[in-house]
């Protein structure tokens, strides 16, 4: 039979042949163990070697780019006479953005803008304050001085708690204050005017009658256009019928107010309330809306007159509009 294997056969015991055989088949093994891994080493390598100058082809030629960097356009200031100022701008998301600011949180007199305060009492106390309540004017309430025509109330006469927030807001009678007050008592009143701003985080307001006029010792009601700010955003929030209040006239239009200013295409008037006395000057808080329905909350205490109040909160409107105006280009 014929041995298929015959080329396989282990060579015979003691046969010279059989160890150069052995020694022949180990060195092609290692020989080609050797050359299998510098071949990969050297592919390896090259494959390196070309990631490397691809990425630099690659990466190079963009840090020598040249970018351009375009200047930002300042803003122009805002020359705005009077002792303290804030802007505030609130989107339609609410998110908020402060357009100017100036003495925020320095404490003035507030005068008539005190009002605002006296309101949002008056609307957090409906077990006392009925909109359709009847309340009869004292002698003391008609005695307040430093009222318009049309805010000049009689003892005797009664009005409405919704007459008299109108008359109070509108026309900043100091009778129509004074007379809310008392329903309630004036030393629990202004006690609660006072509670109402530590709640809010006030931080240096001080709330000793419901009106805002000075005290004969001297004392005034005084806070910071930041304080004053947090107030009408809570306002807005909470009691947007105080805005409306603000700007509900009456037989007249009043003078060196609200209705002074000039609107620009777009806006709306939400709300205001003017203040002025000798120690305070020239107060004034308006808020308004663009024709994004983004609100601009404006709040200026200290300028010189009536008067001058007006100018001062113009040129505020302007700057916040243009600023608006900005903010929406650069999104």
């Amino acid at each position: 039979m014929v041995n298929r294997f015959h080329k396989y056969k282990l060579p015979k015991k003691n046969d010279p042949r059989g160890g150069r055989e052995i020694f022949r088949r180990l060195f092609f093994f290692v020989f080609g163990i050797t050359m299998s891994g510098a071949m990969c080493l050297t592919v390896n390598g090259a494959q390196f070697g070309l990631e490397n100058y691809m990425y630099a082809q690659i990466v190079e030629p963009t840090e020598e780019i040249k970018f351009v960097e375009v200047a930002k356009v300042a803003e122009p200031e805002l020359d705005l006479e009077a002792k303290a100022a804030y802007s505030l701008r609130i989107g339609v998301t609410g998110r908020e953005k402060v357009i100017y600011r100036e003495n925020e949180e320095s404490i003035y007199p507030i005068a008539s803008l005190t009002k605002l305060m006296t309101a949002t009492v008056v609307f957090e106390h409906p077990d006392y304050y009925a909109f359709d309540r009847q309340v009869v004017i004292s002698d003391m309430a008609a005695a307040q001085y430093d009222v318009p025509v049309f805010g000049n109330l009689m003892a005797g006469e009664s009005y409405t708690v919704g007459q008299l927030l109108n008359l109070m807001l509108f026309y900043s009678s100091n009778d129509a204050a004074w007379a809310l007050a008392e329903v309630m008592g004036i030393d629990q009143f202004t006690a609660e005017m006072n509670s109402k701003g530590q709640e809010l985080g006030f931080i240096g307001a001080e709330f000793y009658n419901p009106h805002g006029l000075d005290l004969e010792n001297g004392s005034t009601n005084h806070a910071s256009a930041s304080d004053l700010m947090v107030l009408v955003k809570y306002i807005i929030e909470s009691h947007p019928e105080i805005m409306d209040y603000s700007i509900k006239p009456g037989p007249y239009m009043t003078e060196n107010g609200i209705f002074d200013l000039n609107f620009w295409d777009g806006n709306s008037l939400v709300g205001g309330k003017t203040g002025f006395t000798e120690k305070a000057g020239g107060c004034m808080m308006v808020v308004f809306k663009d024709g994004a329905g983004r609100k601009y909350i404006n709040v200026m205490l200290g300028a010189t007159t009536p008067e001058s109040r007006v100018e001062q909160m113009q040129k505020l409107i302007n700057f916040a509009n243009n600023s608006g105006q900005s903010l929406a280009q650069g999104k």
